[in-house]
């Protein structure tokens, strides 16, 4: 028998002192103090892999680091961090990809995809967003993540955050994403959320590195930029 708890319920009774405070500092500061503290964090310098590699599929190693080095001709990509208001929280939305988009298929992912001809890809994490989940709000940028190369598919990802005032009303592309998740920021930096979850990767059936959401389990790509998003959010 498995009860399903909300962030809200979680235990702190496993959680490292020194993180237990963090995410009870964090937790309690209002949205637009949240927001001004994120701000001066992602101007300093990010934790990119030290934070990234926690959620690597497979054990790491000299050899699994050089395949996450971009090639040249990488192709390239961006994903959005939209924050917007819950309560006091911040929440920010993931989605499920469909069966008929070319990569990652039925994985979790930001909202986000590969650069168009012409347009700079701070333009390209708000067209994504914008074809994939519908979105029309004003958007704020509040500051950049630390790019991740994905051997898999070859695209080198460029994470951006964005705040908006209002949770955005949302309309699915419903070829590219078949469902969407809010999840709470104080949700991801919860030790508890912290997991595994069995996958089959070239035919090996493996337990990898997850973020357990109530709304949605989190692994690959999404989970690397989202561990790097923790850390800084710890840090404030």
């Amino acid at each position: 028998w498995l009860r399903i708890v909300t962030h809200k319920e979680r235990s702190f009774n496993k959680v490292p002192f020194q993180s237990h405070i963090m995410c009870l500092y964090f937790m309690n500061l209002k949205v637009n103090k949240k927001i001004e503290l994120i701000k001066k964090r992602l101007n300093k310098p990010l934790p990119a892999w030290d934070s990234q590699k926690k959620m690597v599929v497979v054990k790491v190693n000299k050899f699994i680091r050089m395949a996450f080095n971009p090639p040249p001709d990488a192709k390239l990509a961006a994903v959005a961090i939209i924050l917007f208001p819950i309560d006091d929280n911040i929440g920010f939305f993931l989605t499920q990809r469909t069966n008929n988009v070319d990569y990652h298929k039925r994985q979790v992912s930001l909202p986000g995809g590969a650069q168009d001809h012409g347009e700079t890809l701070l333009e390209t994490s708000i067209r994504e967003s914008k074809e994939e989940i519908g979105i029309d709000n004003n958007l704020e940028f509040i500051g950049n993540l630390t790019s991740l190369y994905t051997p898999v598919s070859d695209f080198l990802i460029h994470p951006y955050i964005w705040y908006t005032s209002s949770k955005p009303k949302t309309n699915l592309n419903q070829d590219e994403v078949s469902d969407i998740y809010t999840i709470s920021c104080n949700e991801l930096i919860h030790q508890q959320t912290l997991g595994t979850i069995p996958k089959k990767i070239r035919s090996i059936t493996m337990n990898v590195p997850c973020f357990q959401f109530v709304e949605c389990d989190c692994w690959g790509a999404t989970a690397m930029i989202l561990s790097e998003f923790k850390d800084c959010l710890l840090e404030i």
